[in-house]
């Protein structure tokens, strides 16, 4: 019964640990908790590590790139209209990059931004040459007083150029320019047999059009069978008599079975089938 109650109040021994194990469950729970501490350490020895090395490669690649300047600007292709002082000013900073970091889609849009410029193709050259092709617009009319229409069927506006009094003049609205362009073609075409050539051609409407010539004479025509009435009117024209042409002020074509003359001597108009 002693022994029992002995036994009861005595405090049990904890099992001894081995020193190694303990120093192993120690540095396991210390690990736990800095955790958040080491990880942070170390992430930030690596962005140092990182950025001293991206440092010095900066400066590696810059002493490269320094090595490389653009040196030359080669510009090609036939230009009459486009002030090469202003190319060249604008040029000038693309002098100032090198080989390795120029970026030739500015460049191409820089010369692209030049009104007479229609397209531009840059490339470089090893080892500091930088070549740019042009190609100027191409006018093929005059667009009112003041503009252009390009072989693109584009208009533009041109500073300090005065509209060329070799081409033809359009006159109607924006939209209207390719179907203008196009009347122009054919109606020349027909004219061309009798020795004219249409000097301005106004639309005024979707349906009329009026035809000034280098003669003098003025034409008026419709939609509707338009070349068939000027083939007509064409023919007409060639058997008069040159004194008879000379008279000729205003031609209407927008009849059926006829057409209207006004002469420069009479009052009134004049029915001819």
């Amino acid at each position: 019964m002693a022994k029992e109650k002995a036994s009861r109040g005595a405090t049990p021994k904890k099992p001894k640990v081995p020193l190694g194990t303990r120093l192993r469950v120690g540095v396991r729970e210390w690990r736990a908790r800095h955790r958040t501490a080491l990880n942070a350490g170390a992430g930030l020895i690596l962005l140092a590590c990182v950025a001293t090395g991206g440092w010095y490669l900066q400066q590696g690649m810059q002493q490269v790139f320094n090595r490389f300047p653009i040196q030359q600007v080669s510009v090609m292709g036939e230009l009459n209209h486009v002030d090469r002082t202003a190319l060249s000013a604008a040029l000038q900073p693309y002098m100032e990059d090198n080989f390795f970091a120029i970026e030739l889609e500015k460049v191409k849009e820089t010369m692209e931004s030049f009104t007479w410029i229609d397209h531009a193709e840059v490339r470089k050259e090893w080892p500091h040459t930088l070549k740019v092709e042009l190609i100027e617009r191409v006018p093929v009319a005059n667009w009112g007083k003041k503009q252009f229409l390009s072989a693109k069927g584009e208009i533009f506006f041109a500073e300090n150029v005065q509209p060329n009094a070799n081409l033809p003049t359009f006159i109607g609205m924006a939209e209207q320019a390719p179907l203008i362009a196009e009347h122009y073609v054919q109606m020349q075409s027909v004219l061309r047999n009798a020795g004219l050539s249409i000097q301005t051609l106004e639309m005024t409407d979707r349906v009329s059009s009026t035809l000034q010539l280098r003669n003098g004479l003025s034409l008026i025509i419709d939609e509707k069978n338009s070349l068939e009435k000027l083939k007509r009117f064409t023919e007409l024209y060639q058997i008069f008599s040159e004194e008879q042409r000379q008279q000729l002020l205003r031609v209407d074509l927008r009849y059926e079975n006829g057409l209207a003359i006004k002469w420069k001597k009479g009052d009134g108009d004049t029915n001819a089938a």
